[in-house]
């Protein structure tokens, strides 16, 4: 008796997993200009910061409210970012945000390549726009 919730647990997990990659496939997306539904996605382009052996994308959230992590992937020996969907909760509007970049084959990729930003337009294969790679300061104590 046990083995059939679990067998029917397992095929709705796989099932759902399979129809959630399939909407968050790597590939071009938002423009970074682009004010989907809400407003702006960014209030200045992200770009990638360098602290020590860690880098970062980073981003102030413009007026678009909802949360967003863009995607990332080694591309053609440059590390290309996408924002391909956004989720309709939370109020992130206007807050500063971050995301590690992790991975050798991509820390690699931008430090040979250079950072991306994958957009759309135009179809069908859209275009990369370049990210800006620099180097934190650190912060002194008062």
């Amino acid at each position: 008796m046990t083995r059939t919730p679990f067998a029917g647990g397992l095929i709705a997990a796989l099932l759902l997993g399979g129809c959630v990659a399939l909407g968050w496939r790597f590939g071009p997306g938002f423009a970074l200009t682009d004010k989907p539904l809400d407003g702006a996605l960014f209030s200045a382009p992200p770009l990638v910061v360098q602290q020590g052996d860690d880098y970062r994308l980073t981003w102030t959230q413009g007026s678009y409210p909802y949360f967003f992590l863009p995607a990332y992937q080694a591309m053609d020996g440059r590390l290309v970012f996408a924002l391909v969907a956004a989720s309709s909760s939370g109020n992130l509007a206007g807050r500063r945000r971050e995301m590690k970049i992790e991975g050798v084959a991509n820390i690699q990729a931008l430090k040979r390549g250079g950072a991306y930003w994958w957009e759309r337009r135009p179809e069908p294969s859209g275009t990369f726009v370049p990210l800006r790679i620099v180097s934190s300061l650190p912060t002194l104590a008062p």
